[in-house]
């Protein structure tokens, strides 16, 4: 055999050695899997035992479109330099995900499928049809941290939560009670059900977010469970669910826009969520009631915060960016105006659990409702004021945002 001077019998990548007495299938399924790992023009070792093997892997290396370009051969066998002559794959620029590193390309890559970044990619793989794929619109630079925090401080509503120790209350403090989970269970579905709808569309290259959103429906799934436990475990059950309240949610979950919707949902609905549910912790009427609902505002806290950073990033880069949103708040208001009006049956139970059911006590709790509405339209202005709205910009949204608080 010759030995062709152009290349060292040393120069190569790595080195196998077959010395079985023909090209096994097992041998086979080790070379082929060896081309998507190397580069075009890399050159790889390869030593057999046996003569009538060399004739087999001279074929092979005709067939996978590569070339030899230098033997030799000595009393260990029979040695090929082999040339790949041809590139079938994309080697990662950046780090995998680790935990730490963002993603470097402010665009997903095209050919970027359904596989962590820093994987290695073929060519000849598909192309996902992902619409969103441009970090700007998507990052929020706390997104990892809140990822690992989900990760933490998951809970069980059917470990956590001591159901056998709810108390027997008067009946009309349990029908409210019944009537405020009600209305707290299908706002939950529709915080799980729209990240769900946008959770497709995000390419898997920026995985921490597409992971966190994850965790987001997870902790949805468990807020419905719990709440809607809650409504039935003093056999009351779920009470009514209002043209009001769905006429609101269908606005929010018909709206295609990411970036609107992450405005519409986590800093508005969800951040006006947490007033509500500061209100159910005060005036909650039993330890069980009060545990659900703070282990609920303990997840949506995070689900808030992911969306005022993500906000907040986009209206730096350009602060027109805030007359996009409020005509958001505004189109959503002109269809909830049709029929404008207030869940008044999650109102009143609000109102019993806050001051009771006698004259004097229902009054009490009427203005304590009032008040919290009140509350929830400052700290409203003041999370916009934190995304960088102008505070006259962020009091016209306030008073535009909907009556159903979500």
């Amino acid at each position: 055999m010759e030995h062709n001077d152009l290349y060292q019998m040393d120069t190569y990548r790595l080195e196998y050695t077959i010395r079985s007495s023909s090209l096994t299938q097992a041998w086979l399924l080790r070379l082929n899997a060896l081309l998507p790992t190397i580069r075009k023009d890399d050159i790889f070792k390869i030593t057999v035992v046996q003569r009538s093997v060399s004739f087999e892997f001279e074929g092979w290396v005709q067939v996978n479109r590569c070339s030899l370009v230098a033997t030799s051969s000595d009393l260990n066998g029979y040695s090929y330099l082999v040339r790949k002559d041809f590139e079938s794959h994309i080697l990662s620029d950046e780090q995998g995900f680790d935990g730490r590193n963002e993603p470097v390309h402010e665009m997903a890559p095209k050919l970027f499928g359904l596989m962590p970044r820093g994987s290695h990619i073929e060519n000849s793989s598909p192309l996902y049809p992902f619409e969103l794929n441009e970090k700007e619109f998507l990052w929020a630079k706390n997104v990892t941290r809140l990822y690992e925090e989900a990760k933490r401080n998951q809970w069980s509503a059917d470990t956590d939560i001591e159901w056998d120790a709810i108390p027997d209350l008067a009946p009309e403090v349990e029908t409210a009670i019944a009537q405020v989970m009600t209305y707290l269970a299908e706002n939950e579905f529709s915080a799980l059900y729209i990240p769900g709808k946008f959770l497709s569309k995000i390419s898997p290259y920026y995985m921490e977010l597409v992971m966190f959103l994850g965790t987001i429906i997870y902790d949805e799934a468990r807020h419905i469970e719990a709440f809607s436990r809650r409504a039935n475990a003093k056999k009351i059950g779920l009470q009514y669910s209002t043209t009001a309240t769905q006429r609101s949610l269908y606005s929010l979950f018909i709206e295609k826009d990411y970036f609107k919707t992450s405005f519409l949902l986590h800093v508005l609905g969800e951040g006006t969520f947490l007033d509500l549910l500061d209100f159910l912790i005060k005036y909650a009427p039993d330890p069980v009631t009060k545990k659900i609902v703070t282990l609920a505002k303990k997840d949506e806290q995070r689900h808030v915060n992911y969306g005022l950073v993500h906000v907040k990033s986009l209206i730096q880069a350009n602060p027109k960016r805030m007359i996009y949103l409020k005509e958001a708040v505004e189109s959503r208001k002109a269809y909830l105006d049709e029929m404008s009006q207030e869940n008044e049956l999650l109102l009143s139970a609000l109102a019993v659990l806050a001051g009771g059911v006698d004259e004097e006590g229902y009054e009490l709790g009427f203005e304590r409702v009032e008040q919290l509405k009140k509350r929830m339209g400052e700290n409203r202005i003041r999370r916009m004021i934190e995304c960088g709205f102008d505070e006259e910009t962020a009091r016209e949204i306030s008073m535009s945002h909907t009556a159903n608080f979500m």
